[in-house]
């Protein structure tokens, strides 16, 4: 009965820990982002989907100035951005710029507070909108987050973000949808904090 007691408190105390220790990996990736003040890089995007062979890839630039403007800009193979300014998103297509009106608005929104947190990490582990779980994977910390939310859970059934254990920055995100279907984010060419506006 005692070595039963042993092995249930080992059990619960290596949990526990664990529990600890992701709390501390979130934190320490949550002081990194809130130390950015600006990020400059670029991305490839390729989305898979069920009904395609083969996956769709596109390519661009992102910039970000703290604390809250962003541009999110596709060169290839079609020129679309986004740019953000607090609540103001201007959607640009083919040189035409429309700001969006509250309804659109609200529709964006979300994908660029999705964005902005996949790009920087900030406002990422909220708790009370996911639950998160984080992983050592290798190089990488992987933070795996389940929504919670109704609204969110319609559009995503998995957001996976990958920040390298070298400088705690992200550097790639998975949104998998609630249909299945991939977007996959590749960060490179990063520049952190250097030619801030």
């Amino acid at each position: 009965m005692k070595k039963l007691y042993l092995i249930g408190f080992l059990i619960l105390t290596s949990i526990l820990g664990f529990a600890q220790s992701n709390d501390e990996i979130m934190e320490m990736l949550t002081q990194q982002a809130a130390s950015m003040r600006c990020m400059n890089c670029r991305f490839t995007q390729q989305k898979t989907m069920a009904m395609l062979a083969e996956p769709t890839v596109s390519e661009g630039l992102m910039s970000y100035n703290a604390p809250d403007k962003m541009r999110w800009e596709y060169t290839s193979p079609y020129s679309f951005a986004l740019l953000v300014d607090g609540e103001k998103i201007t959607k640009i297509t083919d040189g035409n710029e429309e700001v969006l009106d509250a309804k659109s608005g609200r529709i964006y929104q979300g994908i660029v507070n999705i964005i902005m947190s996949s790009a920087t990490g900030q406002k990422l582990f909220d708790k009370s909108m996911f639950d998160v779980a984080i992983t050592d994977d290798g190089e990488f910390w992987k933070a795996e987050m389940k929504p919670k939310k109704h609204n969110m859970k319609r559009m995503f059934s998995l957001l996976t973000f990958y920040f390298g254990k070298d400088n705690n920055i992200i550097s790639k995100v998975e949104m998998t949808e609630a249909g299945g279907d991939v977007t996959t984010i590749q960060f490179y060419d990063m520049k952190i904090n250097e030619l801030c506006d």
